[in-house]
């Protein structure tokens, strides 16, 4: 229940790793199954919505290579579960589920609907999306005067109230009544997400690359790409509304599947990012949800018989094909997969798109971790990861957390016991591999290499592995760890009001760490604030410029700052000593200032002075 979403699809794979064995192969297994069975159901969506064959048929096939459902059908997470269920509940509503007298079609949307709202919280806003389209189909006739066996007959406007739609949802909601605590102390607690202002203009384009080129197309690329795939949409929006505007016996199927897949694309997604307005947690794969209702519009749009009146006899309209609209629809279809298959083929082969790679890094330790080392994760809540490659390597977690909380920020009071714990000398250990993963969120300043640095030495290690930094460190000796900033040169300047610097530090290796603190009180916070410098020699000759920097790090802004929390700022030896760092004696000529719609804003101290200058003298190299 503290997990970031409902429990459903961890039991599912809990039960077939207990009957298959765990392994990669057991862990994705599930997620190829449902992807695959999408492409069947989204096919049959489809034709029952158009009555065309072809339209199943084009919808199978954009389903079956769009390289989003190809990514996460390989990817141990619920979202093919939650697009087949969706895809089934859709079903059982396009074919009557909610009509009197169909009790097996009400049962099959109350299960597939508990199973997608017990798999992703977001299902929520699927099921209104449905409901808004049985809602809405006698207001736009959706259906013809006189129904065909098996169809739909016209309703009235109190067919909302009807009772099925009203029980269905209910047995629902009563279902899912055991988890409805959890789901809202989720959206109380969660800080998995940082607090600031939600771009949905960039939230809109990153949902629509992500629906059109996938996960694996650079972004860059997948931005220019948007314009043909935008076209096609719009050309298949314009066939349906041409088609809905006929007075043909076409009319109103092509209504139907327009209304079900604007609905489908449209309400899921304004759910998700009206939602990150009050909660400014996104990630496009949080839309996937409405993934299916852009696929039903593109396989409707293009997939639909093109046909043109000729005659109009006593007994109806004579139809032939148009060759424009074929050589269209052709066109269309063969740039969708042309780009779906080049996605994917990114996918299996460009090195950029590649998982970060846990299981070369645990082949590569095993056989080099001595007996007196052991493994420091940052951050903790990888350790399932390590622990399934590695389960017989000691690990120590920093932060001990299960879920990524971007409020547990390390510092050196909170990292000091847990490794002077890990490396007393009744352990044995003075040794450590660090392996930093999504450090930047729970360690943005660097503390745990520099803890490890004052604790010890670090020796080089050169092996990469994609998508983790691995560190090797000698020579920990516990009582080296330090609770509080090591400052050995206090200093106690005010810019602005707003930001104090209050000391330095040179560590062995040359490296230079500043020490800040914000400041209380007005003038209000500035929205950021940058540093910038350069470096003299004894002689006055410049050796180095620093470049414009955040004085913390990128990910841990001053806004972000407790109120007496002294923050660290890691600047690199090649940073302010130059690419060839050498002993001798300089200085420092540092300058804060603060940004506001890009334009700078130079913070001076109270005497005045725009920059302050740090003597710093550079002994030796360790």
């Amino acid at each position: 229940a503290s997990d970031l979403q409902p429990s459903l699809y961890y039991y599912l794979v809990a039960g077939w790793g207990r009957l298959t064995g765990w392994s990669v192969w057991s862990l994705r297994w599930p997620s190829v199954f449902f992807g695959v069975l999408a492409v069947p159901l989204l096919a049959v969506l489809a034709q029952r919505l158009s009555g065309h064959q072809t339209v199943g048929w084009l919808a199978a096939l954009l389903a079956a290579c769009h390289p989003a459902l190809v990514y996460y059908s390989q990817e141990a997470r619920m979202y093919t579960l939650l697009v087949m269920v969706g895809l089934l509940a859709a079903y059982a509503v396009v074919c009557g589920a909610w009509q009197p007298g169909k009790p097996r079609l009400a049962l099959l949307y109350v299960l597939a609907a508990t199973t997608a709202v017990y798999t992703h919280y977001f299902a929520f806003f699927l099921l209104l999306a449905l409901v808004l389209a049985v809602w809405l189909e006698p207001f736009f006739g959706c259906f013809p005067m006189t129904s065909p066996a098996g169809a739909r007959p016209s309703t009235q406007r109190s067919s909302f109230f009807r009772q099925p739609l009203i029980v269905t949802n209910l047995i629902v909601l009563v279902l899912y009544l055991p988890w409805l605590g959890a789901m809202l102390n989720r959206l109380a607690v969660d800080r998995s997400y940082w607090l600031g202002e939600f771009k949905g203009g960039e939230a809109l384009r990153a949902v629509a690359i992500r629906f059109t080129s996938g996960e694996t197309m650079a972004e860059a690329i997948g931005g220019w790409l948007l314009i043909p795939y935008g076209l096609i949409t719009l050309w298949a929006l314009f066939r349906l509304l041409a088609l809905a505007r006929s007075g043909g016996s076409e009319r109103a199927p092509a209504r139907r599947t327009l209304l079900y897949s604007l609905l489908w694309l449209i309400a899921p997604l304004a759910g998700v990012l009206a939602l990150a307005w009050f909660a400014p947690k996104f990630n496009p794969r949080y839309g996937l949800v409405a993934l299916p209702g852009l696929l039903l519009l593109w396989s409707a749009g293009l997939g639909w018989p093109p046909m043109v009146s000729t005659t109009q006899p006593a007994d109806g309209l004579v139809q032939r094909p148009g060759r424009w609209h074929s050589v269209l629809m052709a066109a269309g279809v063969l740039v969708l997969v042309a780009g779906a298959l080049w996605s994917n083929a990114n996918w299996f082969f460009v090195r950029a798109f590649s998982k970060d790679d846990w299981r070369g890094l645990a082949a590569f330790l095993r056989p080099r971790i001595a007996p007196y080392e052991n493994v420091v994760l940052v951050s903790g809540h990888a350790w399932p990861v390590w622990h399934y490659y590695a389960p017989d390597i000691p690990l120590v977690r920093l932060p001990a957390i299960d879920v990524l909380d971007v409020d547990a920020v390390l510092n050196f009071a909170n990292t000091a016991q847990p490794l002077r714990t890990a490396f007393t000398e009744t352990t044995g250990i003075t040794g450590t591999w660090l392996i930093e993963w999504q450090n930047e969120v729970v360690d943005p300043s660097g503390i745990v290499p520099v803890q490890l640095e004052l604790g010890g030495r670090e020796k080089g290690q050169m092996a990469r592995f994609w998508g983790l930094t691995v560190r090797r460190f000698a020579r920990l000796r516990a009582h080296r760890f330090v609770d509080a900033p090591p400052i050995t040169q206090p200093l106690a300047v005010n810019f602005g009001g707003q930001l104090a610097l209050v000391g330095y530090h040179l560590m062995e290796n040359g490296d230079l760490l500043l020490f800040w603190r914000r400041l209380a009180g007005e003038p209000a916070l500035a929205p950021d604030f940058r540093i910038a410098g350069e470096t003299l020699a004894a002689d006055g000759a410049e050796i180095a410029r620093l470049a414009d920097r955040r004085p913390s790090a990128y990910t841990y802004p001053v806004d972000r700052w407790g109120a007496d929390e002294i923050v660290m700022g890691h600047i690199p030896a090649t940073d302010w000593l130059g690419p060839e760092p050498a002993t001798g004696t300089y200085t420092l000529h540092l300058t804060v200032y603060t940004l506001q719609n890009e334009q700078p804003t130079v913070l001076t101290t109270p005497d005045g002075l725009t920059g302050i200058d740090l003597p710093i003298t550079v002994k030796e190299f360790d």
